[in-house]
């Protein structure tokens, strides 16, 4: 019999909640399911087996120190195209991975473009075949991509968050080596209140609550050989972001509780978190300025960002917008730019008619013009095509004028296959026909 989390309810035992928990697809729950007693005990239970378990990181990581930024698609990458050239612009030369989930964030073509950058891209759907993660669709990127990166020291930054001054130095504070973890604090607002914890069945803090400062983790520094087992217990909050979203805000608390939980300590500077018309501004331990979590203003392609000319790098940053804007007009899998090998497959296709079948609903001729324009049978969902060469994989796109409609995969014979991307999701047929 199939499990679904619609068929919880208040009278299970504790120990039907946690099976259910553990086994169902997450979500939907019922209305007001993370307040019923036994889902709290629940997961107070599993989060003690959890942390019992865990053993001091035994991983030797391939790099020893490097960057993580999450982010990808219309909404972030202009704040990620910001950001790495910000780190590159005070000289730090640490490696980068750029973390996005799945191909509806991240192309060939941008790929390209931040290559020469020194930025590797990683899909996190990829490396979920081999660690799967129970719930990563958002804010659990963050702790996941920070786990699985192969670097020993991991500095995190948000898309939107820019350096002001060289990052290579912040490896080096003693705060750092003393602690192996720094995290930046939150304003007094998003404090934890002593119920929080006592749901989280963590006493000490929460006989102590009124000093714990909340986290703001638009940054972060992990050294993973020293802090593993707090990171994965980090991690496993994240991954029942279903009941822990609706009790702490996001990712940030599930790093202040992975680490109390385990009874284990960090490094925070003491000054708190500026604010400047849309930016977090942060401090390091001596009270200068280190970043700036454009949280509240993220750079935008088509414009329209408030100039704030008090902030670090303003007129710099609005400059790297403009020089992405002459390069990416916003739409993924769209490919402005091809390879010799993409450009030879175009010009093969450019001018052909196929036979466009979407199984089990209709067929139509479809002509594939130059310019990557759709002329015969073009409508809404096939306005114009692109060719990209993924991985060794060449990809035919058939989309619209804004985005893609689905990606298709030679055979063989000359027909092309794959699925619709949204809505029916049905399969694609494209058949090379005559005249």
């Amino acid at each position: 019999m199939k499990m679904e989390c619609a068929s919880a309810t208040q009278e299970m035992s504790v120990e039907e909640m946690i099976h259910l928990i553990e086994h169902a697809p997450p979500g939907p729950w019922p209305p007001g399911w993370a307040s019923w007693a036994n889902v709290n005990e629940a997961h107070r239970r599993m989060a003690v087996a959890f942390a019992e378990s865990l053993k001091p990181g035994r991983l030797a990581y391939p790099e020893q120190r490097g960057i993580v930024i999450a982010g990808g698609g219309l909404k972030y990458f202009p704040n990620v195209w910001v950001g790495v050239h910000l780190v590159r612009h005070f000289g730090c030369k640490l490696p980068i991975q750029l973390w996005h989930l799945g191909k509806g964030e991240i192309d060939p073509y941008l790929r390209r473009l931040l290559k020469p950058l020194g930025v590797e891209c990683v899909d996190a759907h990829e490396v979920e075949k081999e660690h799967p993660c129970r719930i990563l669709c958002g804010w659990e990127l963050k702790p996941y991509s920070t786990l699985h990166s192969p670097f020993e020291e991991v500095l995190f930054l948000d898309a939107d968050c820019g350096p002001c001054r060289d990052v290579t130095k912040i490896f080096t504070w003693p705060e750092y080596l003393d602690k192996g973890a720094i995290f930046w604090p939150d304003y007094g607002c998003w404090q934890l209140k002593r119920d929080v914890w006592e749901i989280f069945d963590i006493p000490e803090v929460a006989a102590r609550w009124q000093s714990e400062v909340a986290f703001e983790s638009g940054q972060y520094l992990i050294n993973k050989t020293r802090c593993w087992r707090e990171l994965r217990m980090a991690l496993w909050y994240a991954e029942h972001s279903d009941y822990v979203f609706r009790i702490v805000y996001g990712d940030k608390e599930c790093f202040h509780l992975g680490w109390r939980k385990l009874g284990s300590d960090y490094a925070m500077p003491s000054k708190a978190p500026g604010w400047n018309q849309h930016t977090i501004v942060q401090w390091d331990f001596r009270g200068q300025q280190m970043f700036n979590h454009r949280c509240q203003d993220k750079w935008k392609l088509g414009g329209g960002n408030r100039r704030n000319n008090s902030l670090a790098n303003e007129e710099l940053c609005f400059n790297l917008v403009a020089d992405l804007r002459k390069r990416w007009d916003g739409v993924l899998w769209h490919n402005p730019d091809p390879t010799p090998q993409e450009q030879e497959v175009i010009t093969a296709l450019a001018g052909r008619r196929f036979l466009y079948r979407r199984v089990g609903h209709d067929e139509r001729p479809l002509r594939l013009e130059p310019q990557g324009k759709v002329g015969e049978g073009a409508a809404e969902c096939e306005r114009r095509w692109d060719v990209n060469i993924d991985d060794g994989t060449t990809i035919l796109t058939l989309g619209r004028l804004d985005r893609p409609t689905c990606h298709l995969q030679r055979n063989g014979d000359g027909s092309w296959h794959g699925q619709w991307l949204e809505h029916e999701r049905m399969p694609i047929e494209f058949v090379p026909m005559e005249g």
